[in-house]
Formats: structure tokens, C-alpha cells, sequence
């Protein structure tokens, strides 16, 4: 008898998810998708995570598949400067392990809605990488995030959640 996957959705700590290991997400991440590699390192500032996080304004959200961590998806949550009283979520990053894609991915951005809805999120905001095509017009995320309804405008994703 084959096992179906069991996917679990939710926010956990960073020092959490650190301790587990998703550094190698993180920088496979990086490798797959991120521009300037020779200019730019990857040098997380994982105090000033921890901070935010202590003060409600970082969460992360941590997808795995019967235990296993596959992806992740970070938000960056305040009100908008220009919109005081409208809680906005600013995705950080978002990832599923290329060899775990597909249905998983929708998971992670569907799955997170009604979470950052019971935060009191209004707006939810993607920023995509355009030259990250894989086949696509848009990009593989963008892609994805205009089929589950984000509007793409200035080269970001939004949507009303609240």
C-alpha cells in the first residue's frame, strides 16, 4: 500500500527551522534563483530576523511532507507607510524543493492565506524574479501566483485577503 503524503502547513520559529537545517533550502534557494552571486554573498542577518520575529513584524511558514521540511514562505508584516491601519504581509522568500514542486507549492501560497488572514492581514504582496523562467512568461512563481489570483503590477503580486 502506498503512503499519501501528509503535508503540514504552519508558522514556526526561525531558530526552530534553523536548527533543523534549512540553511541548505536557503542557500539552494539562492543558488537557483538569485542574481549577482559573485557581488552579493548570501549572509542572512539572523539577529535582526530573531528581532522581528520577537516583535510580530517576521513570520515564517514551514511546509513539510509527513515531517520533512520541503519549503517555506516569509512574510515581513506591518502596516503599510502609506496605509496605517491596513495590515500588509510582505513576502521575504518563498520556496519548495525543486524535486517536491508542484502541488506543494500551491499548498505553501494557498496555505498561508488564511493564516496571515488570523494575523489581521489585509494585503499580501510577492515580489518574483523575472529572469527565473523555466518555460514560463512570468517566471515560475509569478506564474503560479497569477493562477491562484494575484494581481501582477510593477512586477509584484498582490492580493486582498481581508
Amino acid at each position: 500500500m502506498t503512503q499519501v503524503p501528509k503535508y503540514t502547513l504552519r508558522w514556526e520559529p526561525i531558530q526552530a527551522l534553523l536548527e533543523e537545517g534549512i540553511e541548505e533550502l536557503l542557500r539552494n534557494h539562492w543558488v537557483e534563483v538569485a542574481m549577482d552571486k559573485d557581488s552579493i554573498p548570501l549572509d542572512p542577518d539572523w539577529d535582526r530576523v530573531f528581532a522581528l520575529e520577537d516583535v510580530g513584524e517576521f513570520a515564517a511558514a514551514a511546509l513539510r511532507r509527513n515531517g520533512k521540511l520541503i519549503g517555506y514562505n516569509a512574510f515581513a508584516i506591518y502596516p503599510h507607510v502609506h496605509y496605517k491601519s491596513t495590515l500588509h504581509a510582505f513576502n521575504d522568500v518563498v520556496y519548495v524543493d525543486p524535486a517536491e514542486r508542484g502541488i506543494a507549492g500551491v499548498r505553501l501560497v494557498r496555505g498561508v492565506e488564511p493564516m496571515l488572514k488570523a494575523l489581521g492581514v489585509k494585503k499580501v504582496i510577492y515580489h518574483t524574479k523575472l529572469h527565473v523562467h523555466v518555460g514560463h512568461s512570468e517566471g515560475l512563481v509569478g506564474d503560479l501566483l497569477g493562477r491562484l489570483g494575484y494581481k501582477h503590477f510593477e512586477n509584484l503580486y498582490c492580493k486582498l485577503i481581508g
